[in-house]
């Protein structure tokens, strides 16, 4: 790190430190430091549940990961994996959802044992704990491949994952993208590993395929900048290993991608999703006041979301220490090394404060997790070639100001806060002046001070845990009571398939005795019944106006009166075309009492919030034939999720028939034809052209499906090939390498 300014070419200088450190204790390096961070980082994680033992069970984890997971086990263990599910209508499409991780072995472990475990609230909450280990491990590595000493290492993978958005947003709710920043530094080493030092690719290609199947394009997007900083440097400094390495990688990395996101793209246009504007309305975006508060653990910033205008949570927090930066001068070399930190965290930094909407890519706070691994990663970089400077007094008063600057930017935003930003304040300002006595005044002999220095600059961010979580207790997303995926398996138990949700289900959802009754978007797949209301980032965009749903199953109460209404194309009732059979009523949507059912319908149950309509005499479920035109029939023989084959009995003057199907991309058709879709989303086939006897054959595939299997393949063959091909390459190298010198000599 640094030595005294006065003598710096001693035994005590920086340099000769890191040697004697280095060269002493290397298992110290190898396995205590990485385990400390990774020790203190569960340690401070587990420590928030003492305060909110729900922290890490909130809105999407509870609503979509939980039941996701559930589902992903349940399927699994008979053999199956979830690509598609009729049943579940716009929820059901689950190759272009993407964040299903249909293609991501960890998702398939983690959703076994989730699954066999039965307790979804602890085992989500372990998951989510060990992840945030498994992103501190991947930044005290990256750390490291940076030049970072082994103290200052471990120090970032400890103040990483306190970042204030992965804490608040991503480990309490948003899941994917806590296990996207969780992978995303092994990644990044991986490929320094590979590029910079000419090593195996192996953990590069099984960290950046994790990475990408997970489905979340915020962390892809970013694999994506690295990967082009990586090529621009070696064709500017024309290494032609490092140009031939980075392409691999790059190619690699793009078949996944066409892998997991095509389906995404190419069903992109039925849904809501399927838009190229972009726009800024302020919300999950910063502005550039915000950057004031990635110092403060205590400050919010004026980030608009759900919440307001403000959002209560530190969003914008990266690292308290962001001032001590004024206490270092880095060398050219070292600043040559970490061009790559430097130029991924600036670009990631300008989406930051960029629009709120690119397309389909919204709120781009969700990219802070990024900005904070690569301004820690910088951070503990700087720390460790600490060299002595000219002025140590002037460094000193230069940090305290800014710690001064930010802190007065920060409560002129948001002027209530202001003894909270005091007191963070307080705690920076004590912080440096304590690693400037490290840096500066020998307090502690070199190398402990080196040591020192680290668990200073980590100990002061775990130390703000403590005030952090007294005044933000848990995320600003909202929480439901938690369920027992088990009992609630005999929810809607002996009511007929397919059932859908009707109403506000946000209504009493804080109300634990309301799950009795129902449950809300994923949760439904604890339950024997095969429910329609589930969540869904790709609202099929037809559907859910007919509806009024959202993505969580939500709707309006107009949706009774639409499901139970005639359909004019086809005279039949639309819940029938659906294959509707159970009608679940939230009692909150209709505050003048539920409709009496109509004839056909009879009340099976009612609740303190909920009433229950069953047909009386139920239909298929979806996946079928849902109406036959006059004078035309079919026959049904063979029906899977995927697949309808039929055989024609007469053809009539219309000649249509409507499946209880979604048309959604990937359909296609032998023996008839598609017609225009009823309602604007059922599939109808126009079977004109067919004779008595055909059979007609529906197929579902996702769109590009062989685009998508080939770019799996090639993925696959690169990851088993390739780190056969790297070792050979290099051996050849040496040996070429080794023939060249003896020429010379």
């Amino acid at each position: 790190m640094s030595a005294t300014a006065v003598e710096p070419q001693t035994d005590r200088s920086p340099s000769a430190a890191r040697t004697s450190s280095r060269g002493k204790s290397p298992f110290s390096a190898v396995v205590w430091w990485p385990l400390a961070a990774v020790l203190v980082t569960i340690f401070v994680a587990s420590a928030r549940l003492l305060v909110t033992p729900e922290f890490y069970f909130a809105d999407d984890t509870q609503t979509g990961t939980a039941g996701q997971w559930w589902r992903i086990g349940e399927l699994l263990l008979t053999g199956q994996l979830p690509f598609f599910d009729p049943h579940t209508w716009t929820a059901g499409n689950y190759l272009a959802e993407g964040q299903w991780g249909v293609f991501n072995p960890l998702i398939w472990v983690i959703g076994i044992v989730t699954r066999l475990a039965g307790d979804v609230f602890v085992t989500v909450t372990v998951v989510k704990i060990a992840m945030l280990g498994v992103m501190a491990l991947g930044v005290y590595l990256l750390a490291r491949s940076f030049s970072a000493d082994a103290p200052w290492a471990a120090a970032a993978g400890v103040l990483a994952p306190l970042g204030g958005f992965t804490v608040y947003m991503d480990a309490a709710s948003w899941t994917t993208g806590l296990f996207a920043s969780a992978v995303l530094p092994w990644a990044w080493w991986g490929l320094r590993r590979l590029v910079e030092e000419k090593r195996n690719p192996f953990p590069f290609l099984i960290a950046a395929g994790i990475l990408i199947t997970f489905g979340y394009v915020f962390g892809v997007i970013v694999l994506v900048f690295l990967l082009g900083e990586s090529l621009i440097r070696a064709i500017l400094h024309r290494d032609r290993w490092r140009i031939a390495s980075t392409l691999v990688a790059g190619i690699y990395s793009a078949l996944l991608t066409v892998t997991v996101y095509l389906p995404s793209v190419l069903t992109a246009p039925v849904t809501v999703r399927g838009t190229t504007s972009i726009a800024n309305g302020g919300f999950l975006n910063a502005d550039l006041a915000d950057l004031a508060a990635t110092s403060s653990a205590l400050a919010t910033g004026s980030i608009g979301s759900w919440a307001g205008g403000v959002t209560e949570s530190p969003l914008m927090y990266a690292l308290w220490a962001v001032p001590a930066f004024a206490l270092f001068r880095p060398s050219r070399a070292l600043m040559a090394r970490l061009i790559p930190a430097l130029v991924v965290g600036g670009l990631v930094l300008l989406l930051v404060t960029g629009p709120d909407q690119i397309g389909p890519i919204r709120w781009p706070v969700r990219f802070m997790p990024y900005v904070v691994i690569a301004v820690v990663v910088v951070f503990a970089a700087i720390a460790s070639e600490a060299r002595p400077l000219r002025s140590p007094r002037r460094a000193l008063v230069t940090a305290l100001a800014i710690i001064a600057g930010s802190g007065w930017f920060s409560a002129v935003s948001t002027t209530w806060e202001w003894r909270q930003i005091a007191l963070s304040m307080l705690c920076q300002a004590v912080g440096v002046v304590v690693l400037w006595g490290l840096f500066y005044r020998g307090v502690i002999a070199w190398p402990r001070a080196q040591a020192a220095a680290a668990v200073v600059a980590a100990g002061v961010g775990v130390l703000l845990v403590v005030p952090q979580m007294a005044l933000f207790p848990s995320t600003i997303l909202p929480k439901l009571p938690v369920v027992d995926a088990a009992e609630s398996a005999s929810i809607l138990d002996g009511m007929p398939d397919d059932v859908i949700v009707v109403g506000d289900i946000y209504a009493s959802w804080e109300d634990a005795a309301s799950y009795e009754e129902r449950l809300v978007a994923n949760q439904w797949y604890f339950s024997d019944s095969t429910v329609s209301s589930t969540y869904t980032v790709l609202p099929f965009r037809d559907y859910v106006r007919d509806l009024c749903a959202d993505l969580r199953g939500s709707t309006c109460s107009d949706a009774l009166g639409t499901l139970l209404s005639t359909d004019t194309a086809t005279g039949q009732e639309v819940s029938a075309l659906l294959g509707v059979n159970t009608i679940v009523v939230i009692k909150a949507s209709f505050p003048d009492g539920v409709p009496e059912p109509p004839a056909g319908w009879s009340m099976a149950d009612d609740g303190v919030y909920t009433r229950v309509l069953t047909r009386d005499a139920p239909v298929a479920t979806a996946g079928g034939v849902a109406w036959e035109s006059a004078g035309t029939t079919v026959e049904v023989l063979e029906q899977s999720d995927s697949r309808l084959e039929l055989r024609v009995g007469s053809i009539g003057d219309d000649s249509q028939i409507v499946l209880s199907r979604l048309a959604w991309p990937g359909y296609t058709v032998s023996g008839a034809t598609f017609a225009a879709e009823t309602r604007g989303y059922l599939a109808t086939l126009d079977l004109s052209e067919a004779q008595t006897g055909d059979v007609i054959v529906v197929q579902f595939q996702p769109p590009g499906w062989w685009v998508e299997m080939v770019s799996l393949l090639l993925a696959l063959i690169v990851l088993a090939g390739w780190p056969v091909a790297n070792r050979r390459l290099r051996t050849w190298l040496d040996r070429r390498s080794t023939a060249s010198i003896a020429a010379t000599a």
